[in-house]
């Protein structure tokens, strides 16, 4: 499973774009070009000095900081512009930030769930920009949930950085659609059929296209630390797993539950600690949302409340903000 043949919407688009211009770029080292290099790098060879400055979302430029790790402004390693961070001090950019830009270029990989960061950084980007009068151009890149609506909508008393609009959990969105929705000045730059980009993980658990796929049935854990989905190993998102799981056990009664796209297996990898895998089966009939709620569900009914939202390391206040609503204990 990989992204669909195409060329970036920045690439298309760099391809007329007068190098006069004055340019800041969003991005970070997840956005590719067709030629292997990364958009900055592009970016740099058309524009020259022209291109002004950097900005990263969260896990920086580098895509190397942990979730929820603030990153700083700090100057480029060869080029000396500032890469300026939007996930520390400044979760928007400032007008000191684009001070001296002719137009700002966003130019992110996302994967299309609304609690993934880039969807909030599009959108404090769009208003920062609409405010100061600079244009901006939003480009594209295939995303892996793309035209799929799953999931609770956010609603505005819950609105959060991982909830920042009335979209769906799995909202399915470009970003160039997703600028379309939210009816914020931009310059759309959609991509075109090509040869395609290697896909790089645009964060540092989002390993590939298959887990970020899987990531939307699987968030739920950041809520519930006692389980471990494997975040920092080979099966981030596609694994849970606790000291008091029987893997075979539940794997049988979530598969017994014949959910679209995927199956269910044993994922034991100690005595002490047992789990379960999930493997697609059909990448486009997959429902990440109902598949959270089959687990949440068999995980009640096989370990009872004490091992969910009654366990001392749950943060059930951390699950409202994921989901926007307060509505998911009646769910379960």
């Amino acid at each position: 499973m990989t992204p669909p043949p195409h060329t970036p919407g920045s690439e298309v688009w760099l391809r007329a774009a007068d190098p006069r211009l004055r340019v800041g770029l969003l991005t970070h080292q997840a956005a590719l070009h067709t030629t292997g290099e990364t958009a900055a790098q592009a970016f740099r060879r058309h524009f020259g000095p022209n291109l002004r400055a950097l900005l990263a979302p969260e896990h920086g430029y580098f895509g190397r900081a942990a979730a929820g790790q603030p990153t700083h402004t700090a100057p480029h390693p060869l080029w000396g512009i500032p890469i300026h961070s939007l996930y520390g001090d400044a979760r928007r950019p400032t007008p000191r930030m684009l001070e001296g830009l002719d137009l700002l270029v966003v130019d992110l990989q996302d994967i299309g769930v609304r609690c993934y960061t880039y969807l909030a950084t599009l959108a404090l980007t769009l208003e920062a920009c609409a405010e100061a009068g600079l244009p901006c151009v939003v480009c594209d890149r295939p995303i892996p949930c793309h035209g799929q609506e799953d999931g609770p909508v956010a609603e505005p008393a819950h609105f959060s950085f991982v909830a920042p609009c009335a979209l769906p959990l799995v909202h399915g969105r470009t970003h160039t659609e997703v600028a379309a929705w939210l009816r914020l000045p931009h310059i759309p730059a959609p991509a075109a059929p090509g040869p395609g980009v290697e896909f790089i993980p645009p964060s540092p658990a989002i390993r590939d296209w298959a887990a970020a796929r899987l990531y939307p049935a699987t968030v739920f854990a950041e809520a519930l630390p006692h389980y471990d989905v494997d975040r920092a190993g080979p099966w981030a998102w596609r694994t849970l797993t606790a000291p008091w799981i029987h893997g075979p056990t539940l794997a049988a009664r979530l598969d017994r539950e014949g959910l679209p796209g995927v199956r269910f297996h044993d994922f034991t990898q100690a005595p002490d600690r047992g789990g379960i895998r999930l493997h697609l089966t059909d990448f486009a009939a997959f429902l990440p949302w109902e598949t959270a709620l089959a687990i949440l569900r068999a995980l009640r009914a096989e370990y009872g409340d004490e091992r969910l939202f009654a366990h001392p390391q749950a943060r059930p206040d951390w699950m409202t903000k994921l989901l926007g609503t307060a509505d998911w204990p009646a769910w379960l």
